[in-house]
């Protein structure tokens, strides 16, 4: 049976619909894998932004990939925190501000990528540092991170380190629920805890809050 006119039309109009939309595509990672090129060669990641954030704003143009956008995320915080160390509050904010809208868009469209909470959450605690004027806001995104992958070694150990930096601030429920997934951890790695203890360490040179924090809130200590 030979297709009607209307029907060879529909056909052909759906064919084209994903022909433009595997055109999209393809031109999206030609211009993410032109960034990551760039960004392998790179000599600082300073000098190299201008042709970076280039390729990454032409990827996310034509395709709304959440992949690129958690890059672009990436890149921004990257240059935030350059700014924080070497740089000023005003171009740290900056950067901060693009990497805040790129999460924003990772997070509409992957609403359960854990990643991108964390990264939110950093965001966050960065802003207006070292005041951490919005360390309630970092709190809320990266316990949603722990939310979506609960068993994720990397994302409990970080943000086990940052609640526990924060402890005199925080409420009796997250004291609670940083206590539990503290225990959590130690039960599934016995290595969990020496890890704590050497963040810790490196960043305050001894452990005397932390043991503090311990022992006047957890539960057999003598295992930890």
């Amino acid at each position: 049976m030979v297709p009607s006119s209307a029907k060879k039309i529909a056909l052909w109009a759906g064919a084209s619909i994903l022909l433009a939309l595997a055109v999209r595509e393809y031109l999206g990672y030609h211009f993410f894998y032109e960034y990551k090129e760039v960004r392998s060669s790179a000599r600082s990641i300073e000098g190299s932004l201008s042709q970076l954030e280039k390729n990454l704003k032409r990827a996310v143009f034509f395709s709304k990939n959440p992949v690129f956008y958690k890059e672009m995320a990436r890149l921004y915080l990257e240059m935030a925190l350059a700014e924080n160390e070497f740089g000023t509050e005003e171009r740290r904010d900056f950067y901060l501000d693009a990497a805040k809208e790129s999460l924003i868009e990772l997070i509409r469209r992957n609403p359960i990528d854990a990643f991108a909470y964390f990264e939110m959450g950093k965001v966050y605690m960065l802003y207006n540092f070292p005041l951490l004027t919005y360390m309630d806001r970092g709190r809320f995104y990266l316990r949603k991170a722990l939310e979506f992958k609960p068993a994720d070694e990397f994302l409990n150990l970080n943000i086990i380190y940052i609640y526990l930096t924060q402890w005199d601030f925080l409420e009796h429920g997250e004291k609670s629920f940083i206590l539990e997934r503290l225990e959590r951890m130690r039960e599934a790695n016995q290595n969990f805890i020496p890890q704590l203890r050497k963040s810790w360490r490196e960043n305050f040179g001894n452990e005397d809050k932390l043991e503090q924090i311990l022992k006047k809130y957890t539960e057999n200590h003598s295992c930890i």
